[in-house]
């Protein structure tokens, strides 16, 4: 089936069909040069930086409806507009984060350095954005676009002096899992420090050597995925413990909180710095030198990159610090002697269902045999342990943790961990229903 011929639109004729969009976007220059001109106002406040956000992606969304980064008459435009974007939005992230980041709950072992480091950072986002309206006011002059009058700022954005809000006056709901929902979220965090052991090995290198680690090391895909997953676990915890009264109970929970607010913010900060130098930056282009003009890649990996890196790892760690300091208080930790899997031992199915049984309760479980100790909740731990029973000759082994993850492991261990002698499924009670 033949395909309808896409119409082919002149490029004068663009700047028409552009102009409205690209009027309200334009207008910003005014404010930018403001800025520029005025040394006490250079940082550009987020009501200013909400703006960029909204009318650059407009623009840009268009501009890549037609095509405009394959014409070499408008490449540059577009490549500017998608700059105001991103540094826009990155800019907006870091200046929420110094907004809040005085906050009591937020605690970093290098608080004073994160907050010299921010300002050289936000300085270096928003002397960009300066630089960028400038020469998207020249681009546009010679594309035949108008550049209208300075315009008052639309108001949404706008950040209030003082925080000001409504009395918390909805009663909060019984929940007798929130206990168990708690700690699953606080094993996840721990969880969560060692997936990212990748990034202290990526800042080794100092701002300086990063340009040799993207995007082999670290790259917008990865960081993107694993702000995905932070945000999940943050959204975990607004759904179920926020103003809950185990808050109030263990006021170190607030803390966390806070510090994963922080570190959303970097994730994300960092995942538009990525994606920056490696689609905009790297990439061969007719304009990517005049790019580099305007946006030094040394400073953005020295003074954005590296600093968003460093304390987003600052941000894990303290983030572990505190689950670590939490969980003990939560736990009702027990000993069990259970028997060791009948005819096969600790083969592959019996492991893979302790392992389950730990992870469904987010619990820190311990096998121990004899005198070693193995984590249940790793099933190759546990295939090792099952080799070390079978030399051993044990027909029984002990797990420590948690009580409830241990009570519905005797409860397995009663189903001869699922299977029959000659290793065939066996039907598991509705309280396991979990493992099928």
């Amino acid at each position: 089936m033949m395909t309808a011929q896409k119409k082919i639109v002149s490029e004068k004729d663009f700047a028409g069909i552009l102009e409205p969009f690209a009027s309200p976007f334009l207008s910003l220059s005014h404010h930018a040069g403001a800025s520029a001109d005025n040394r006490n106002s250079i940082r550009l406040h987020m009501g200013f930086l909400a703006n960029v956000i909204k009318y650059a992606s407009d623009v840009e969304h268009l501009l890549d409806r037609y095509r405009a980064r394959y014409n070499l008459n408008w490449i540059y435009f577009r490549e500017l507009t998608a700059t105001a974007k991103n540094f826009g939005k990155a800019s907006f992230l870091l200046e929420d984060i110094k907004k809040n980041f005085n906050r009591e709950y937020v605690i970093l072992p290098e608080k004073d350095d994160f907050t010299l480091k921010a300002e050289a950072a936000s300085l270096f986002l928003n002397e960009v954005l300066v630089a960028v309206f400038s020469e998207l006011q020249k681009e546009a002059q010679r594309l035949g676009l108008s550049i209208p009058e300075e315009k008052p700022l639309s108001t949404y954005g706008l950040m209030f002096q003082k925080e000001v809000i409504l009395p918390h006056t909805i009663e909060e709901s019984a929940d007798s899992e929130i206990d168990f929902t708690t700690r699953k979220i606080l094993h996840r965090y721990v969880a969560f420090e060692e997936d990212s052991r990748f990034l202290e090995r990526v800042i080794q290198s100092k701002g300086h050597g990063l340009a040799s680690q993207i995007p082999r090391h670290i790259n917008e895909g990865k960081l993107r995925r694993l702000g995905t997953r932070l945000h999940n676990l943050v959204s975990w915890y607004d759904s179920y413990v926020v103003n809950h009264s185990i808050e109030r109970e263990n006021p170190e929970l607030k803390k966390m909180r806070e510090i994963s607010s922080v570190q959303l913010n970097l994730s994300k900060i960092g995942t538009i710095l990525a994606h920056y130098f490696e689609r905009h930056l790297m990439i061969p282009s007719p304009v990517v030198n005049k790019l580099k003009d305007i946006v030094s890649a040394p400073r953005l990996l020295e003074e954005a990159f590296f600093f968003t890196l460093y304390f987003l790892v600052e941000c894990f760690h303290s983030a572990r610090a505190v689950a670590d300091a939490v969980l003990p208080s939560m736990l009702e930790e027990v000993t069990y002697d259970l028997p060791v899997p009948q005819r096969l031992g600790f083969h592959a199915r019996p492991s893979t269902l302790v392992a389950k049984v730990v992870q469904q309760h987010g619990a820190d479980v311990k096998m121990l045999v004899d005198d070693q100790t193995f984590n249940a909740g790793s099933i190759l731990e546990l295939l090792s342990a099952g080799g070390y029973v079978v030399t051993k000759r044990l027909d029984q082994v002990q797990f420590r943790g948690d009580k409830r993850a241990l009570d519905d492991l005797k409860i397995l261990a009663e189903y001869n961990y699922g299977e029959t002698d000659n290793g065939k499924d066996v039907p598991l009670p509705e309280i396991l229903s979990y493992l099928r």
